[in-house]
């Protein structure tokens, strides 16, 4: 480490000391709530008002620009295990069992930074760091690339220090403060005496080690600013902690807080530079965008999901996990494959199928047991994502479809616009098949009701245009033996059926804009606030001027000035 990144670790450690308290009091204080707010011109700021206004910050370049504090950061549950098994293996990773993740304001990272954990959870993640420690212990040779010396005995003090500090900044992601060092060396050797064994002494300091907030959490101080009070900047390994678990869904490697240490993640170019390193060729980066759109498009949800099969007789937990597998497969084509425009993915003519879900379409099989690209059936209309079935059975009810829930999809997910809760006292029912034959006849009834209209003509419109697909995603001609009306209007224009709403939303620049507020809404782990507007509207035209290409847009996004400067709560 050169004396530069030393000098400012001491300088920096009575403000970990102070992070660390906070993050102690997270495990049992009362759990915050969030609240979305309209997101097409930024929420507020914690306190309503934007706190960290307070003039020109050197070193931001985005004018304007008010970043938010930066909240500690509990890791999600996928980047718990993934994390686990990149520092002692895949076996300790099969039986870790992190706390399940819970969602806020649609992203499970923001609830990370928002929810403190309850004592459920604590104990939770003790039986897990102890589970872990055992099983990574059968592991000779991985431990052993961690000691950097060979035991003398059970009690080799200088040993057993030697693998706290080299394990210990992987697991924290820097270097241990010398307190720490000699805390969990005093907890290995206790072990090691007690049960006169070396490794039982290691054993134990893992699993100190990964129930540790610092293990747990991204703790993010930043450095002072010289003249500045509102504002800290990221020190090069808080940039390296945040760049890895965003584009990899993991801890980073001892080679990326080499990188940030020698100083290769100081200044924009050189995070760009590592960030394109980091996804090249990965399948780790791969994976985390197949979590974050998984998330953020609900196919996750896919294989928990129920259907009346006396309705949907062909609806099978096989089919439902090839419908999920072919929409990521149509994202892995525009983002890895062929890196393009990514507003492809609402206008595609062309998808992803394996035999059962070909047979589903109504298509001929492909060979093999993979997924073959095939170009859509036309006659069906359908289109991009909104017209894969992953996406019509999710957005439906159990055995009838939901225009409404179809609509508001699009309006929340590739809109970013907030749709409000129903009131208290709404009535959820439709008319009977006596009473409206079609959904579109039941919802322009349900509509009559003055406290219903409101929302609802800003949803079911748009939902209504995939009336030509069932709860499943199924095609069909007829709704209850009438012909169905597919025709759309939305404030960009009058369109018909899916594959021409798909169209219409591709060329929306709220559409594109949308793409953009949702990743940042993941690396950041909050809702955009009105003083992070200049952010996105430079991301948006790095968007626009990369052609739409979503590597280039997280290189942006990791390298933009707020992905590395916080405010400072006031």
């Amino acid at each position: 480490m050169s004396t530069n990144h030393l000098a400012r670790e001491a300088e920096r450690s009575a403000a970990w000391r102070v992070a660390l308290a906070g993050c102690l009091a997270a495990f049992t204080s009362t759990a915050c709530i969030g609240s979305i707010g309209d997101s097409s011109e930024g929420s507020d700021g914690p306190n309503g008002n934007n706190p960290s206004g307070g003039g020109p910050i050197p070193g931001v370049e985005t004018e304007g620009l008010e970043p938010e504090p930066a909240h500690l950061r509990r890791l999600l549950s996928r980047q718990y295990a993934n994390s686990i098994a990149d520092l002692l293996g895949d076996a300790a990773a099969l039986v870790a069992e992190p706390p399940s993740d819970t969602a806020l304001n649609g992203f499970d990272s923001i609830a990370a930074a928002q929810l403190a954990l309850g004592d459920d959870a604590v104990q939770k993640y003790e039986t897990s760091a102890m589970a872990v420690a055992a099983a990574a212990m059968g592991d000779q040779a991985n431990i052993d690339g961690y000691l950097g010396c060979s035991p003398t005995g059970a009690a080799d003090v200088d040993c057993h220090r030697s693998f706290v500090k080299t394990f210990g900044r992987l697991a924290f992601r820097r270097t241990l403060l010398s307190e720490e060092v000699e805390a969990y060396t005093t907890v290995a050797q206790a072990a090691a005496t007690e049960y006169d064994d070396f490794y039982a002494g290691v054993e134990w300091a893992i699993a100190g080690l990964i129930q540790s907030p610092n293990f747990l959490y991204q703790v993010e101080v930043g450095d002072a600013i010289d003249g500045i009070d509102h504002a800290r900047r990221l020190s090069s390994l808080e940039v390296a902690t945040r760049l890895s678990f965003f584009l990899l869904d993991t801890t980073p490697s001892a080679d990326l807080l080499d990188a940030a240490e020698a100083g290769d993640l100081d200044d924009k170019a050189g995070i760009a530079e590592v960030a394109r390193g980091l996804m090249d060729g990965n399948d780790a980066a791969r994976a985390a965008l197949n979590s974050f759109y998984s998330e953020v498009f609900g196919l996750r949800d896919l294989g928990a999901m129920v259907k009346d099969t006396a309705v949907y007789s062909q609806f099978t937990p096989a089919l439902a996990e090839a419908m999920k597998q072919e929409t990521l497969a149509l994202i892995e084509d525009l983002v890895w494959e062929r890196d393009t425009d990514f507003r492809e993915l609402l206008s595609a003519d062309y998808t992803f199928v394996n035999a059962e879900l070909a047979q589903f379409y109504g298509m001929s099989p492909p060979e093999g047991d993979g997924f073959v690209k095939v170009d859509l059936p036309a006659e069906q209309g359908r289109a991009g994502l909104l017209g894969q079935a992953s996406f019509l059975s999710l957005f439906s009810h159990i055995s009838l479809t939901s225009p409404t829930l179809r609509g508001k999809f699009v309006r929340e997910r590739l809109l970013c616009q907030s749709i409000p809760a129903p009131p208290n006292d709404v009535d959820f029912e439709l008319p009977s098949d006596e009473e409206a034959k079609t959904m579109k006849q039941k919802l322009q009834m349900h509509q009559e009701n003055p406290s219903c209209a409101g929302c609802h003509v800003l949803m079911d419109g748009i939902g209504l245009s995939m009336e030509h697909f069932d709860g499943v995603g199924a095609f069909r001609e007829m709704d209850n033996g009438e012909t169905l009306d597919v025709t759309g209007e939305i404030e960009a224009g009058k369109f018909e059926g899916v594959a021409e709403l798909g169209s219409l939303l591709a060329q929306q620049d709220q559409v594109a804009a949308c793409f953009v507020r949702n990743f940042y809404r993941q690396a950041t782990a909050h809702v955009e606030t009105k003083g992070e507007a200049p952010a996105i509207e430079e991301l948006v035209g790095n968007f626009d001027a990369g052609e739409y290409r979503v590597q280039d847009l997280l290189v942006a996004l990791v390298a933009s000035d707020a992905f590395r400067f916080v405010g400072v709560e006031q």
